[in-house]
């Protein structure tokens, strides 16, 4: 193995500038003179490392040491403090008001930031709840986990369900749309079109089904009652949901206004006796609990994510668009086994927080 070779000394280093200037910025020169004056030295240098070192001297570092670099200079964390600082007063400060704030740069405050292991969240919207939702929530909780443990089978038995009103243009924001270019392209979306139409589709899950139909634009509890009494077993059929299934299933639905009409509530406790959930229904629907509901925290953010990538041009295209989500829910079989985890899931932790949001525990 080759032995390590020796660093010269900064005397050396003198020495092999000196004799640089001796034979007037000739390097070669210098080398040759280095040979001779020092016979004795177990290493002799190249020419090249006496320019090197005549460069050091000139840029002002010591040879065998690095020059700084060019560009800005290094990032001065004696400012951590300070940035820490401002991190604790206002959690949601910016990057570039904590420039601002304390004369820094912001690619400064960024690596502060970074080399402090702190990280930037994002806020998740969640229900807002009034302080009487909380019991609600947790009883309804319970109860579905005390059907769970009896019958491992219980969620498959219930028809979830829920409606949700497709647009001709979705909620729009503008932050989440972006285009590359070189130059700028003027990019531009049309908006407040004068022909605006909609869907208004209702759905339903139950075991590894999904079913969907068109409701009025304008929901009543007339148009509602008419629905499940008229509608609700055809579709059921159409979709080939078996007899049995059908004989025993459970019926949810949340506490909307049509859905709590006398006529509709008699309906169902006639259609369905003891067999279902919703406000005023033998297990009570919790108020503003769409994280509960199968249909809102897997179903329709899917949808919109489909139905609103690009404009809808016609009520046509909109129908296309959800039929294709559909499909694309149907064949993706683990998604419903998935869901009926995730429900089990959120009704525990549900019960954990009492009754308080809990989304961002997931």
């Amino acid at each position: 193995m080759a032995a390590a070779r020796r660093e010269y000394t900064q005397r050396e280093y003198a020495e092999m500038h000196y004799l640089y200037g001796f034979c007037d910025g000739n390097a070669r020169a210098a080398a040759r003179e280095y040979r001779q004056r020092y016979p004795s030295r177990d290493r002799f240098s190249d020419y090249r490392v006496f320019m090197r070192v005549h460069n050091s001297y000139t840029e002002g570092v010591l040879p065998g040491q690095h020059a700084p670099r060019a560009g800005r200079p290094a990032v001065r964390f004696e400012n951590g403090n300070e940035v820490l600082r401002e991190l604790r007063l206002d959690p949601g400060i910016s990057q570039r008001q904590i420039s601002r704030n304390l004369g820094i740069t912001r690619s400064t405050v960024q690596q502060i930031i970074k080399r402090k292991k702190y990280h930037a969240y994002h806020v998740q919207r969640v229900q807002a709840l009034a302080p009487g939702d909380y019991e609600p929530r947790v009883r309804f909780c319970r109860e579905m986990l005390r059907y769970h443990r009896e019958d491992p089978q219980f969620f498959n038995k219930v028809l979830w369900t829920d409606e949700s009103n497709f647009r001709r243009m979705g909620v729009f924001n503008i932050h989440n749309l972006h285009f590359y270019s070189r130059v700028n392209p003027h990019i531009i979306r049309n908006d407040r079109f004068q022909h605006l139409f909609g869907i208004n589709m209702w759905a339903g899950i139950i075991g590894q089904q999904l079913v969907l139909h068109e409701m009025p634009a304008r929901l009543n509890g007339a148009l509602y009652l008419n629905f499940l009494q008229n509608n609700l077993n055809r579709i059921l059929n159409e979709a080939e949901v078996p007899e049995a299934r059908i004989a025993e299933m459970w019926l949810q639905h949340d506490g909307a206004p049509p859905h709590y009409a006398r006529a509709v509530r008699d309906h169902l406790n006639e259609r369905f006796p003891n067999r279902w959930i919703g406000r005023g229904g033998p297990i009570a629907w919790p108020p503003r609990s769409p994280d509960l509901n199968p249909l809102d925290f897997f179903l329709w953010g899917y949808f919109k994510e489909i139905v609103y990538q690009g404009e809808n041009n016609s009520e046509q295209e909109l129908r296309q668009k959800l039929e294709f989500a559909r499909v694309q829910v149907i064949n993706n079989r683990g998604a419903f086994r998935r869901l009926r985890r995730n429900f089990i899931r959120r009704c525990r932790l549900c019960v954990m927080v009492r009754g308080r949001n809990f989304e961002h525990l997931l």
